[in-house]
């Protein structure tokens, strides 16, 4: 087998190629490429990835876009800002072998931890622009997005069409503050808003919010951020939330009237999102 190191220079303030070797990556989209090209010519490569959620998106990207997802494979090593995707597969998976993990197909691609519109999506994008700006980085940068969040507009339109696990067709039209499609289970550098997802069981988690106040938002952030939201043993919202959160297990999804879309911690321009898990796609090492 195959191994290579690739190495995101612009993750965790360059932390990711200190006393490393490997390939680094110049820029947006080139460890897609790299990652590529080199499953094309040695389709049962393993990458090692050194860089945030963003690097990796883009390695698993670059495995499925060369149709060598039941073939190569991918470990993260954290450096980057949020690290989300191994907070999950760090605690839910064995040690030491290639597992497949499902995925996330939408719109531009594949994600593997989580997709992101309205209020979640806005914090990350605040978040990259303190870093670019000011060079903070981490938790900080993600908590003063939060705070930046509630001195603008509250809640977006949405139209949202889903396949639910047990075959309901979940429709939902109006004002909401944010919704989350879940493979993994953290978001946002430290919000465990997605408990119950399982990165192997063919199903995604979403979690809509309905429009809410912004003392009705605070009020409730924290149970969001922490995972209290949701009752484990009963998989489901606990009773003081249900009239404002909404929690669905779908295999497929379509929203409309978003503006843009947080998909594994990098935001791009959206106005419409499909989507749709792919089970056991990828072969992740633990």
């Amino acid at each position: 087998m195959k191994t290579l190191s690739v190495l995101n220079p612009a993750a965790g303030k360059g932390t990711a190629v200190l006393g490393r070797t490997g390939y680094i990556t110049t820029g947006i989209g080139d460890c897609r490429r790299f990652v590529r090209e080199e499953c094309l010519a040695s389709p049962c490569a393993h990458f090692d990835v050194y860089g945030g959620d963003g690097t990796l998106n883009e390695a698993i990207n670059g495995i499925m876009d060369a149709g060598a997802g039941k073939t190569a494979s991918v470990k993260m090593h954290p450096c980057g800002s949020g690290n989300d995707t191994v907070k999950t597969t760090d605690a839910s998976l064995g040690k030491g072998k290639a597992v497949p993990l499902d995925l996330i197909r939408w719109n531009e691609g594949y994600a593997v931890n989580m997709l992101n519109i309205g209020f979640d999506c806005n914090v990350v994008a605040d978040a990259g622009n303190f870093k670019k700006r000011y060079g903070i980085a981490g938790k900080l940068s993600y908590i003063l997005g939060v705070i930046k969040e509630f001195f603008k507009p509250f809640g977006e339109h949405f139209q949202i069409e889903a396949e639910c696990a047990d075959g309901e067709i979940f429709r939902y039209e109006g004002e909401a503050v944010l919704c989350a499609v879940c493979n993994g289970q953290w978001c946002g550098g430290g919000f465990h808003n997605s408990p119950l997802s399982d990165m192997q069981d063919g199903l995604l988690e979403m979690i809509l919010v309905r429009k809410v106040s912004k003392m009705g938002f605070i009020r409730m952030i924290g149970k969001y951020k922490s995972g209290e939201m949701m009752d484990k043993e009963r998989r489901e919202v606990i009773d003081s939330y249900k009239k404002v959160v909404v929690y669905k297990r779908v295999r497929a999804l379509t929203l409309t009237g978003c503006r843009q879309i947080c998909a594994d911690g990098e935001v791009q321009e959206c106005r419409q999102i499909q989507l749709s898990v792919l089970p056991g796609a990828v072969l992740y090492r633990v």
